[in-house]
């Protein structure tokens, strides 16, 4: 296995001490941690952030088109595919192809499917908490506060 020299390997400690870190830095440093600890509690299933949206989207719109899953998961169609496929051999899901339109094709979220979204969004909540571990009700109002306003300037510059 080739490793990265120690200078270019990304360490996300060392953002910590720069002094000129963006805001960005921090997010995408937060969001790709975030990702790996879940991911890293779930190995046996290979839990990416793509089984993590596609889970969350059919909890609350079950039986929705392949095609509707990749629009709404802002994921890509191959991967939507390649994500189902998976999901589909670990019985997490099923599809269920459109008697008139064989184009079609719908997915459902089995009970299996079901019990491991309820595991990966338990333990998110236990990952959210040691991020907000010392961080009082003020400074959480703010932090929303402020990556509320982030996000909205990005949706409303259409840049997503």
């Amino acid at each position: 296995m080739n490793k990265l020299p120690e200078e270019l390997r990304h360490d996300p400690r060392k953002l910590l001490d720069d002094e000129n870190a963006e805001p960005s830095m921090f997010i995408n440093d937060i969001s790709k941690l975030f990702g790996r600890i879940v991911a890293q509690s779930f190995p046996q299933e290979g839990v990416s952030h793509g089984f993590r949206r596609i889970f969350r989207i059919l909890c609350r719109n079950d039986g929705i088109t392949q095609v509707e899953l990749a629009k709404a998961s802002q994921l890509s169609a191959p991967s939507v595919s390649a994500a189902l496929n998976k999901m589909e051999a670990e019985e997490l899901v099923r599809r269920v192809p459109d008697e008139k339109d064989r184009r079609k094709v719908f997915v459902y979220i089995t009970d299996k499917g079901r019990s491991m979204d309820e595991s990966i969004r338990s333990r998110c909540r236990e990952v959210e908490k040691i991020m907000m571990k010392g961080i009082g009700e003020d400074e959480r109002a703010a932090l929303m506060s402020t990556l509320r306003k982030i996000l909205k300037n990005i949706v409303e510059e259409g840049e997503y």
